[in-house]
C-alpha cells in the first residue's frame, strides 16, 4: 500500500502548479473592488387572490440599491433584477407591505443592500360585477321646427366589473356625444361606451346602435 508521502510527491510539479494557479485566482478574486450600482426596477404583485384587485395609488416601481464586483455589477440591468410582494391568502382591506432585500431578486454575485421605499400601501378591494343602463349623449342642433322625438338604444343595458368601491356608486353609462347637427330625420349611429373609471371593466366590450327619432314640432 503507497504511503501519504507518495500521493503528496507524485507529479508534485503538477499539483505545485495548481496552487500556485488556484492562489493568483483566489487573489485576484478577494482583491478586486467592489461597486454599487442604484437601479429603477418593477414591482410585481404576486398571487393576488381571486375576486380581489389592487386599488389606490398604488407603487409600481423601487429603487434598488446593489453592491458587488465589477464584474458582476457591469453585467447588470433592470432586466435581470425583480423585485416582488406575494398577497397569497391576503384579506380585503388597506394594506402596509414591507419591503426588504429579501424581496428583491438580483443575479448570483449582487449583493442587495438596500430598498426604496422601504414598504408600500395599497388597497385590497372586492371585484363586483353589475349592469347598469347605457344611456345616450346627444347633442341636440336641430333645425327650427324639429324636435327629438324618441331615443332607443341597443343594447339598453351593459355589464360592468371593478373594484366594489366604484362599482357601488355607478347608476349608467352614457354614450360617446352623438351629435345631430340641423338634422331634420331620423338618424341611427354606432357609438361607443365613455366609461368613467379606467378600472372599470365592460365584460363584453363592444359599441351601442342609438336610434334618434327627428319630428316636425307639434306631430306626434
Amino acid at each position: 500500500m503507497r504511503s501519504l508521502k507518495y500521493w503528496l510527491t507524485y507529479n508534485w510539479h503538477l499539483k505545485l502548479i495548481s496552487l500556485i494557479l488556484a492562489t493568483m485566482l483566489w487573489m485576484m478574486v478577494a482583491t478586486e473592488a467592489s461597486s454599487e450600482l442604484g437601479i429603477e426596477v418593477p414591482l410585481e404583485y404576486r398571487n393576488v387572490p381571486a375576486r380581489l384587485e389592487i386599488t389606490g395609488d398604488t407603487t409600481n416601481s423601487v429603487q434598488v440599491r446593489l453592491r458587488g464586483s465589477s464584474n458582476v455589477i457591469r453585467d447588470i440591468s433592470a432586466k435581470n433584477v425583480s423585485t416582488t410582494i406575494d398577497l397569497n391568502n391576503m384579506p380585503p382591506g388597506e394594506k402596509i407591505v414591507p419591503l426588504s432585500p429579501q424581496n428583491v431578486q438580483a443575479p448570483f454575485g449582487a449583493e442587495v443592500i438596500r430598498v426604496n421605499p422601504s414598504s408600500v400601501r395599497f388597497n385590497l378591494e372586492r371585484t363586483l360585477t353589475k349592469t347598469v343602463p347605457v344611456v345616450p349623449t346627444i347633442l341636440s342642433q336641430l333645425s327650427d321646427g324639429f324636435e327629438i322625438g324618441s331615443v332607443m338604444v341597443n343594447p339598453g343595458k351593459v355589464e360592468i366589473e371593478g373594484p366594489e368601491s366604484r362599482i357601488s356608486t355607478l347608476t349608467s353609462i352614457a354614450t360617446i356625444p352623438i351629435r345631430l347637427d340641423r338634422r331634420q330625420t331620423q338618424i341611427e349611429q354606432v357609438a361607443d361606451l365613455d366609461v368613467p373609471d379606467p378600472q372599470i371593466r365592460l365584460q363584453r366590450p363592444a359599441p351601442v346602435v342609438v336610434r334618434v327619432e327627428i319630428r316636425r314640432k307639434g306631430l306626434r
